[in-house]
């Protein structure tokens, strides 16, 4: 750390202090007549603050320090929704970590609870107690989250898919074919023509959002998401297929819909590719592979991807139905 000479003949040093709840980085400065006094000042400031002992934190000081020490690791996107936490330790800006009771933060969750979903509580606590266990690693907290939301979703069906398609532009064409294949929004946004060989697409690249807006990120070989899917013909070009980004997917679609008189997301064509195939007794194994649920991901894949499709669930409820009324009736 160096220190600058001022217009009035001072030196200055400036010193990181820490990261706000807003992700805002502030600084410590520090002046003194000489180069050599501003920079003995900042230099005994860094010292005191690595000194700085695990109970002087506050929670809030914990949690950014959490991201702050993952950043490296974590996906810009999820630094941003960490970053866009942080009001919500606001409450216990006061409360240093070592003091923390369990019921202190069972009321924090309680208050939560309140106020957001079961899913966004379960986020916000899951960051709270890993900040936590990073610096105080042997601590244990009994906690109680809010239960899970279990909502009964429904796969578009055929006719809406048609009906969609029917009325979508060309830019939404390819998005909804490319959506009722399992290509994620991210995904179908980075799929690029080059990527596509003899009907085949190597889907090995992702639009994800980080602090300066939407990044293309190549998705590591080692992830599941790595994937090549079958794809019918897209037309020819250079650069992206689609030329859109996943807001604006999203934006255009919900105005597709709206004008459909549907009721469903984009992110529900992805159900829709996981019904369809339960539906043709597709092994889940291979649903899986084209999907990009492989590792770890087949107990998600039938859990909240394979939902029901309407017209589907009721013709075989009204096979089910007739063939029990005629055991009723030979047991008249």
């Amino acid at each position: 750390m160096k220190a600058k000479k001022l217009p009035s003949g001072s030196w200055r040093v400036r010193v990181y202090s820490h990261t706000d709840s807003k992700g805002v980085k502030h600084y410590e400065s520090f002046t003194a007549a000489s180069k050599a006094q501003a920079e003995m000042m900042a230099a005994e400031f860094a010292a005191n603050k690595k000194r700085k002992q695990r109970h002087d934190l506050t929670v809030p000081e914990a949690v950014s320090g959490y991201i702050d020490a993952k950043a490296g690791v974590l996906s810009p996107s999820t630094v941003r929704g960490y970053r866009g936490m942080m009001h919500y330790y606001d409450t216990l800006a006061r409360k240093r970590i070592e003091s923390v009771t369990s019921e202190e933060l069972q009321r924090f969750v309680s208050d939560l609870a309140v106020k957001v979903s079961p899913k966004t509580v379960r986020n916000i606590y899951t960051l709270l107690s890993s900040s936590l266990a990073l610096y105080l690693p042997d601590a244990v907290y009994r906690v109680t989250l809010p239960a899970r939301q279990v909502k009964r979703l429904s796969a578009p069906s055929d006719e809406d898919i048609k009906m969609l398609y029917d009325s979508a532009s060309d830019k939404m064409k390819l998005c909804i074919i490319l959506g009722m294949r399992g290509l994620r929004r991210g995904e179908i946004c980075a799929l690029r023509y080059e990527d596509i060989v003899d009907g085949v697409a190597h889907i090995h690249a992702d639009m994800v959002k980080g602090p300066d807006g939407w990044v293309y990120k190549e998705i590591p070989k080692t992830q599941d998401s790595d994937r090549y899917v079958r794809v019918p013909e897209l037309g020819s070009g250079e650069g992206y297929v689609v030329g859109l980004l996943p807001d604006t997917i999203t934006h255009r679609f919900t105005e597709l819909r709206d004008k459909c008189g549907l009721s469903i997301r984009f992110h529900d064509l992805r159900h829709y590719f996981a019904s369809i195939a339960a539906v043709l007794n597709i092994p889940d194994v291979y649903t899986a592979d084209m999907g990009g649920w492989r590792r770890g991901g087949k107990s998600v894949m039938k859990s909240v991807y394979q939902n029901n499709i309407k017209s589907m669930s009721d013709y075989y409820e009204a096979k089910v139905a007739s063939y029990l009324d005629d055991i009723l009736k030979d047991a008249e």
